[in-house]
């Protein structure tokens, strides 16, 4: 038997566990994207756009690689932004806000459609002041009206959520954890029960990976 037969077979059961869960996840986030895609399209054909702003920023947010409507939903959302900012800056905001939350939901080491998300932060601003001053904000009114605008795009610039290495961090120190528990039992335990050196070894990995996982998550 080869090395690399050998660590297969070894590591057989953790693989099939963890290939059994992505699928299942990559299904699920498949079938609900698609479905909240349909839904918008429904809502945006009769008229209701604001439900049907909600349902495609659902469908941006189940997100994976392949998602088929994935790319439709973020188009969807920018045109109604674009189309109604002059006429409905309310509305306009609503989905390009939403179109950014939904790919910043998405993203992992990196961000799905990022110059759409530029286009956003671009956009918004103008729009926020707008919709403050249709609704009386005298803040958006006369000379305070520049300082409105550079607190929004101030606002706007600012990064959101955590960076990639973060990201990555947190989800290997998260398997390591995990995998440590899991070795440790299966291969750091003899017939009669006993506590091998092994097992402490691999102990250790898990209580190294949770160390990882708390760590990037309370600095990111």
């Amino acid at each position: 038997m080869t090395a690399v037969a050998a660590l297969l077979r070894a590591w057989r059961w953790p693989l099939l566990a963890l290939a059994v869960v992505l699928t299942s996840l990559a299904v699920r986030a498949t079938v609900e994207q698609r479905a909240a895609y349909a839904r918008a399209v429904a809502f945006e054909h009769a008229g209701d756009l604001w439900r049907a702003v909600d349902e495609y920023r659902w469908a941006l947010r189940w997100y994976t690689p392949w998602g088929p409507d994935h790319g439709d939903a973020a188009e969807a959302l920018r045109d109604l932004g674009e189309r109604h900012a002059k006429d409905d800056p309310e509305l306009a905001v609503q989905a390009l806000d939403n179109l950014r939350s939904g790919l910043y939901a998405g993203r992992s080491l990196w961000l799905p459609r990022a110059e759409l998300v530029a286009l956003c932060n671009e956009r918004l601003p103008p729009l926020l002041v707008r919709v403050a001053e249709r609704r009386g904000d005298p803040r958006a009114l006369g000379a305070g009206r520049p300082a409105l605008l550079a607190q929004f795009q101030a606002a706007y610039a600012r990064p959101v959520g955590v960076g990639p290495w973060v990201s990555l961090a947190v989800s290997l120190g998260f398997l390591l954890w995990v995998a440590g528990i899991v070795f440790a039992v299966r291969r750091g335990v003899d017939d009669d029960g006993r506590f091998l050196a092994t097992g402490w070894r691999w102990l250790g990995a898990s209580a190294a990976g949770f160390v990882t996982w708390a760590l990037a998550m309370w600095l990111g």
